[in-house]
């Protein structure tokens, strides 16, 4: 490391690739599950093992510029907010590992018609992780406000297949198992998109010195 900006370069760098990593994860082990492809959800599971790594390799590269530089005010910020988004993004990947690990298991089973509910609800995490992931990149924290209050809407659909597909079990006599494992394929992307929701109020902690980790209604006056 020559100077403080190429190493944050660095750092951002290395976060950027372990979003794209993530994001095809995730992505991976959706088409597993919607394609009935196992090789599919094989590689989501092997790649999690990368982002771990990079993960370490983030928290590492940080400590070091915290250490050589002590950078105070906005540039303490960037190293602190890019080291929370690295965390967040190592466990959407963990949420997508844990994708692909029941989507063998469902495509093990006979074929589950109500498969389909879960589209809209990896449609709306997906939009929401890339958004996040954009306003990080961008450095905006007005898209990033905007992004975050996007969660509420994927957390609705997450319900909203939640109770359809418990009355789908309560009304039939077919063995459960798939079901119950569509439920957590649900119950993980509304937590990736709890994670993308974090990654936007790091980049609004990153850019206006703002936590707004616990005001749930927090919106950025454009002009402050």
């Amino acid at each position: 490391m020559s100077t403080f900006d190429q190493s944050l370069d660095r750092l951002r760098e290395q976060v950027l690739t372990m979003a794209s990593i993530a994001r095809r994860n995730l992505g991976s082990a959706m088409r597993g599950l919607l394609e009935r492809n196992t090789d599919l959800c094989n590689a989501a599971i092997a790649a999690d093992q990368d982002v771990n790594e990079l993960e370490k390799s983030i928290d590492q590269l940080g400590m070091q510029i915290l250490l050589k530089f002590q950078p105070t005010a906005h540039d303490l910020r960037q190293v602190m907010g890019t080291i929370r988004v690295a965390n967040n993004l190592e466990r959407i990947s963990d949420q997508a590992c844990s994708i692909a690990k029941r989507a063998r298991a469902i495509n093990l089973l006979p074929e589950i018609p109500e498969l389909t509910l879960i589209q809209p609800v990896y449609h709306l995490c997906a939009r929401n992780l890339e958004a996040s992931i954009q306003a990080f990149t961008n450095a905006d924290p007005e898209a990033a406000a905007a992004s975050r209050l996007l969660d509420k809407e994927l957390d609705a659909a997450e319900k909203s297949v939640d109770q359809a597909l418990l009355r789908v079990m309560e009304a039939r006599q077919a063995p459960l198992e798939g079901y119950l494992h569509l439920i957590f394929v649900a119950r993980f992307l509304e937590r990736v998109g709890d994670h993308a929701k974090n990654i936007c109020e790091d980049t609004i902690f990153i850019e206006r010195a703002e936590d707004v980790r616990f005001d749930k209604n927090k919106r950025l006056d454009p002009q402050s």
